[in-house]
C-alpha cells in the first residue's frame, strides 16, 4: 500500500532494496514507489562518481523502471543536453505522467539550475492561471546529489516544435 513510511517500506521490502537504498530511504517522509522490478545499480562508497550512480560527466545513470526519489518511475529516456537529461516518468504521488529534468551533478550546472528553479517558481506563483503559456514546473526534489525538476509532459520538445514550424 503506497504511499507508506520509510520504516514500513523497509520492513516489507527489505529483500528488494539495495544496501544503499536501505540507508537512503530513511531520508524521505513518504515512499510512493520502489522500482522493485528494475535492474538497480548497487551504490557503494567504493565506486567512483557518486557511489556509482553517476558517469564521469556527472550525469545520473538512468535505470528504466527504477525510482527517482522513491516517487517517480522512469518510463522512457527523452533526451540529453548540456545541463542533464530529460525523462518521461510516472509520478506515483500525483498519479500522472510528467517530464523530469535530471540536472548533472557538477557545481556549475547545479548553480545554474538553481537560478532556473527560482525563475520557474516565480513564474508559477505569478501566473497561477497559466495565462502566458510558459512551461509549468510541477515540483522539484534533490536525489542522489541531482536536482530533479518535474514538468507537465508535452508530446513534442520545444526545438522540434520550432523546427516543424520553420523557425
Amino acid at each position: 500500500q503506497f504511499p507508506t513510511t520509510p520504516a514500513k517500506a523497509l520492513k516489507l521490502f527489505m529483500n528488494h532494496l539495495t544496501d544503499y537504498e536501505k540507508g537512503e530511504i530513511l531520508d524521505y517522509k513518504q515512499i510512493y514507489f520502489l522500482g522493485i522490478s528494475a535492474q538497480k545499480i548497487k551504490g557503494s562508497p567504493l565506486h567512483p562518481y557518486n557511489f556509482g550512480y553517476d558517469d564521469e560527466r556527472g550525469d545520473y545513470k538512468v535505470v528504466m523502471k527504477d525510482h527517482i526519489a522513491y516517487r517517480f518511475e522512469v518510463i522512457e529516456f527523452l533526451g540529453k543536453g548540456s545541463f542533464g537529461q530529460a525523462l518521461k516518468c510516472f509520478d506515483h504521488k500525483t498519479k500522472e505522467l510528467v517530464a523530469v529534468k535530471l540536472i548533472r551533478n557538477k557545481r556549475r550546472f547545479q548553480h545554474q539550475a538553481g537560478v532556473e528553479l527560482k525563475i520557474l517558481m516565480h513564474l508559477k506563483v505569478n501566473d497561477p492561471d497559466d495565462a502566458f503559456n510558459i512551461i509549468r514546473i510541477k515540483d522539484y526534489v534533490v536525489f542522489r546529489k541531482h536536482l530533479v525538476i518535474s514538468f507537465e509532459l508535452f508530446s513534442i520538445n520545444l526545438y522540434d516544435f520550432i523546427k516543424n514550424n520553420n523557425f
